[in-house]
């Protein structure tokens, strides 16, 4: 029997709560809901309060879903304050079958990708409290449970208030962690994938380290630095992405999987060769960034111990970066609360 799917103006009952759909944010899965009723806190009259519900049609995605869910009941996991909240879930009883399996979580503001750097150049705050609560988070997740999040990226770090002397910043979307080490596919974002996962090895939670090092450089930028989105090339965009970090970062060691070794080949030709523009008859490189902090200085307004900063995080050897508690030591992130 299947489930009947989230729509608009639909009010759904948790356990801990009353919710009607307002608006979807992405397509038929993730929706802003207000909170009618509640039965942990007070609504006061005209005082709209704010959750996002997040649902599964794609049944192949079920797992990824249900991992979320499992993971947010983990012992201690409500206890981690720069994780977004889970607040209630619904359709997961059997005394239910129709109703559509939900989660509810805390309402956050906006995410990174929708805060443009530009605006608090002048407030260099606000970069040292996302990079602290993101580490503390990673910390957290590594010594609590021996597990990485996977997922670091724009979309996945939420905010609210940036506006404030007190801005809050957490990470969202638990369903891609794992355990050290895993290695069964090549997971993480192409921009944001650590050298480690490139080569085969597996990712770890020093590779969601680098993740943050790169997630940093593209809020500065406006634009992804690491990554494809600047190929000019047909096809072969592992090893586009792959040259760009040769490029941003440094050499990167062999793949330990055989597989991937035409990608490093071709990453290095790249990274090195030039063409002739069919245009122009002009000489020119396929790869045009510089190195990390030559892409960073050319913002203008990046604070130099920002680039210092992100320079640390972005090592290539995972076995030599740094964790996520040694990083919250780092001299860039003194006295700030996350």
């Amino acid at each position: 029997m299947s489930k009947l799917p989230v729509t608009v103006g639909q009010i759904l009952k948790g356990k801990n709560g009353i919710y009607e759909i307002i608006e979807a944010l992405k397509t038929n899965t993730v929706f802003k809901a207000a909170i009618l009723g509640s039965t942990s806190e007070e609504i006061h009259p005209g005082a709209q309060q704010l959750a996002v519900i997040k649902t599964e049609t794609d049944e192949s995605m079920n797992y990824v879903f249900n991992r979320e869910r499992n993971n947010y009941e983990l012992p201690h996991m409500a206890s981690c304050k720069t994780i977004r909240a889970l607040r209630d879930v619904i359709g997961f009883d059997s005394q239910t079958p129709l109703e559509p399996q939900c989660m509810v979580f805390e309402w956050m503001d906006q995410d990174l990708r929708t805060v443009p750097y530009s605006r608090f150049r002048s407030k260099p705050g606000l970069p040292r409290v996302i990079a602290r609560s993101v580490l503390e988070t990673l910390a957290f997740l590594k010594e609590t449970y021996g597990a990485f999040h996977s997922d670091i990226n724009p979309n996945n770090i939420l905010l609210s208030n940036v506006d404030s002397t007190c801005p809050v910043v957490k990470v969202g979307d638990l369903g891609n962690m794992l355990r050290e080490g895993y290695d069964d596919t090549r997971i993480q974002s192409l921009p944001t994938r650590a050298p480690e996962v490139w080569r085969g090895l597996g990712c770890f939670h020093s590779s969601d380290v680098w993740s943050l090092g790169t997630t940093l450089t593209y809020w500065l930028a406006q634009r992804l630095v690491f990554g494809a989105g600047d190929k000019i090339i047909d096809g072969n965009t592992e090893a586009w992405c792959i040259a760009k970090i040769i490029r941003l970062v440094g050499p990167i060691s062999p793949p330990v999987n055989e597989a991937f070794l035409d990608e490093f080949s071709l990453a290095r030709a790249l990274e090195k060769e030039e063409y002739e523009d069919p245009e122009t008859g002009e000489m020119k490189q396929f790869i045009t960034v510089g190195t990390v902090r030559q892409e960073l200085e050319r913002i203008g307004g990046v604070p130099q111990d920002l680039i210092e900063f992100i320079e640390y995080l972005l090592v290539i050897d995972h076995t030599k970066r740094p964790t996520a508690r040694e990083a919250l030591g780092h001299p860039y992130l003194a006295d700030v609360v996350a």
